[in-house]
């Protein structure tokens, strides 16, 4: 009884699990989570990629763009097998910094930084011997839900590498695959043949004549069509006060 109460309460619990709009998106399209839990509530979620980046005498270096969500918020990033890290964010302006390292790691993370499309820069020297450098990039945002307990957060998902991108929150996790334009260009092309072949291979099958009517219609040719495929598929001074206090300027 005590066992049957408790799968109840698993079952009918909000804010147990969220829903992702895709298991894949395209770098630059929108990446949307929708769930439910108590009204009026504050959701937490927490995403985050690592990328390895490549050593090239024992130096390293990555520029992207990156949008920041809307307040709350919290930006990180950490860098291991690094004897230091030269990390710059831009908006209207570059405000760089360098840090050492501790035991080969550098961790920076701010709070309530101002919503926003921002140049992020990381680069420096390497441990010796490293061949590559992960580098862990997490942003923390939420999101309210509305008086009967749904939410709906949009995450734009710019700036992030080909990866697998981790969505934590409301206690689960999620992976999406982040592709390039590239790949994405190659699935589609790949479904497109594929499609391509099976209505091919119908529209055979349909206008293929049967032994009868071959007989009855005596010399008379049957004429095959070609099937077609189908169509292919803040303020500024706020966002200084903010990195300058980020970056321990």
């Amino acid at each position: 009884m005590a066992i049957n109460l408790m799968l109840i309460f698993i079952l009918i619990s909000p804010g147990i699990s969220f829903e992702l709009s895709a298991d894949s998106v395209t770098a630059g399209d929108n990446l949307i989570i929708t769930g439910t839990s108590e009204p009026n509530s504050e959701n937490t979620f927490i995403s985050s990629f690592t990328m390895n980046l490549p050593v090239t005498s024992e130096k390293y270096n990555y520029e992207t763009e990156i949008k920041v969500p809307n307040k709350p918020n919290r930006f990180s990033v950490t860098a291991r097998n690094v004897q230091n890290l030269d990390a710059g964010m831009k908006m209207g302006i570059w405000i760089t910094k360098s840090f050492e390292s501790h035991d080969g790691v550098v961790h920076l993370s701010v709070a309530d930084i101002p919503p926003g499309m921002y140049r992020l820069k990381v680069s420096g020297n390497a441990m010796p011997g490293a061949n590559e450098v992960p580098i862990t990039i997490e942003a923390e945002t939420g999101v309210l839900a509305d008086s009967s307990g749904s939410y709906k957060l949009v995450i734009d998902t710019t700036g992030i590498p080909e990866s697998d991108y981790l969505i934590e929150g409301d206690g689960d996790a999620k992976t999406v695959r982040i592709m390039s334009k590239e790949e994405n260009r190659s699935s589609a092309s790949d479904v497109s043949v594929a499609e391509k072949k099976v209505a091919t291979d119908k529209d055979e099958n349909e206008t293929k004549p049967s032994v009868a009517a071959s007989e009855s219609a005596g010399e008379e040719s049957v004429k095959e069509e070609k099937a077609t495929p189908p169509a292919e598929s803040g303020d500024t001074k706020d966002v200084i006060s903010k990195l300058t206090e980020w970056l321990g300027l």
